[in-house]
């Protein structure tokens, strides 16, 4: 008998053991069936999420493998046996007892006969059920699920990192949602890097009397096709792009706040005119958002940080209705790379390619201070349609009317983008946003949607009174 075939007898027996069940998930995932692997490991619990966080030497794992096994061996033997025993007393009673079905005799196919197949417990019953139990996880959504019910959650998607994740989230799944989707992003060194199609990787559903069914939704471990995966996509990238507007938001808040000592009372105290332009513009997810944000902030010190979610939000829509940025935005730029990125600690949500000045770019720590549309009066001039000064210096992040220099050390000093960056880069980020500017430490790859991000400007943010003289 093989080791999967005495672990599953093994758990048949002690149902409660969850370490017997962790062992049988990584045989079945070692034979490539993700399937019943994925639902060992929801019967694992506790166990599946403590040792995935963990390297556990070989040898231990064979250690208590082997052990388990041997009990399952033993007790083989030993039903086999009572089988036999069963069996033999079944022939004799038929021999010895009369053939007339006298009241109480035994007849065939009952009394001692039929205890035989109750006590049967063998492997490939055992396997039966957990296959029907594995096959319900590749059905998706679970009846009853609908669309608003589907909350989601981002994790790096390396399999180490979903799978201490998705661990997290069995060990809480009395507080789970009715269905939970966890999205996988990319990591590049250091950084987690946030795309508008953030692939969908794994699916929770809860269902009556506790359990929690895990779906695989990547192709490379599922061969299912999804129920509703075009809709399911769509949530998705609905929900990714919502959260870049949830960090301008919050961004703002925190750069008001810092600016003015208080939350402002309304969208509008943020979107002023220049010079008091702290946000770009308002976009329609930013509307039924702001006050659970801002009561998010302000109940920040507090044990009490619950607010009412607007459904349809992004907000509402996020695992526990919180943002998936919770730390303000800021830039930095690599010189070595020609490139600017926007991050939230150590995810980074955009990464463009900049023009720079060489030695005349100083490095350091800045901060946004003017932002202006149109510098000097012109969308086509030397600083293009945007600019955004840095600190009290005549360094700026703008545009250029010259889109050659990008990826080039042309500039006096200042930082350049083309037109549709620095636009979007402008709608972005608030006044305040601190900048650095070093040596290397972004990745060289671009990370721009197809999509741009963008706000409906509800103010005049341009600068008539002032010529600029940033170092072009």
């Amino acid at each position: 008998m093989s080791d999967t075939s005495h672990l599953k007898t093994y758990v048949k027996k002690h149902p409660d053991n969850k370490m017997g069940w962790y062992l049988l998930g990584k045989e079945y995932q070692n034979s490539g069936q993700e399937g019943k692997a994925n639902y060992c490991f929801n019967k694992a619990g506790e166990v599946f999420e403590a040792f995935e966080k963990k390297q556990i030497p070989q040898d231990v794992w064979m250690e208590y493998q082997n052990k388990l096994a041997e009990i399952a061996h033993a007790q083989d033997k030993r039903n086999m046996r009572l089988r036999k025993l069963l069996v033999c007393c079944s022939f004799w009673l038929l021999i010895l007892l009369p053939s007339a079905h006298a009241p109480g005799a035994i007849s065939p196919g009952s009394g001692a006969a039929s205890v035989v197949p109750e006590i049967r417990q063998t492997s490939a019953v055992i396997d039966e059920v957990i296959e029907q139990e594995a096959s319900k996880e590749e059905v998706s959504p679970t009846a009853g699920s609908t669309n608003s019910e589907i909350k989601f959650t981002a994790a790096d998607s390396t399999p180490e990192s979903m799978s201490t994740k998705v661990g997290t989230l069995l060990s809480r799944q009395g507080s789970l949602p009715a269905s939970t989707v966890v999205l996988g992003m990319k990591k590049e060194g250091n950084w987690l890097l946030w795309d508008d199609q953030l692939k969908t990787v794994y699916r929770l559903d809860k269902e009556g009397g506790g359990k929690v069914l895990v779906q695989s939704l990547d192709p490379k471990q599922c061969h299912c096709e999804p129920k509703d995966a075009a809709g399911l996509k769509a949530q998705a990238t609905a929900w990714t792009s919502g959260q870049v507007e949830l960090a301008v938001l919050n961004s703002s808040l925190i750069a008001y706040r810092q600016r003015y000592g208080g939350l402002p009372d309304n969208l509008q105290d943020l979107t002023k005119a220049f010079p008091d332009n702290v946000m770009d513009g308002v976009s329609e997810g930013m509307k039924p958002s702001f006050p659970s944000l801002r009561k998010r902030l302000a109940d920040a010190q507090t044990a009490d940080a619950s607010a009412e979610l607007a459904e349809g939000t992004a907000l509402a829509s996020s695992l526990d209705g919180t943002p998936s940025f919770t730390e303000p935005l800021r830039i930095i730029v690599d010189k070595s790379n020609y490139r600017l990125a926007v991050v939230s600690g150590n995810i980074m949500i955009r990464n463009y390619k900049v023009g720079l000045g060489g030695n005349k770019t100083p490095e350091g720590s800045y901060e946004i201070s003017d932002k202006v549309v149109n510098p000097n009066g012109k969308s086509d001039g030397d600083f293009g349609s945007r600019g955004m000064q840095l600190s009290d210096t005549n360094y700026a992040i703008h545009g250029t009317n010259e889109p050659d220099s990008i990826e080039k050390d042309e500039s006096l000093g200042c930082v350049r983008m083309s037109k549709q960056d620095v636009e979007e880069l402008f709608a972005l980020v608030p006044s305040g946003t601190p900048v650095t500017i070093q040596t290397g430490g972004l990745p060289d790859q671009e990370l721009v949607p197809a999509v741009r991000y963008t706000s409906k400007q509800v103010s005049n943010q341009t600068n008539p009174n002032r010529i600029y003289h940033w170092l072009y």
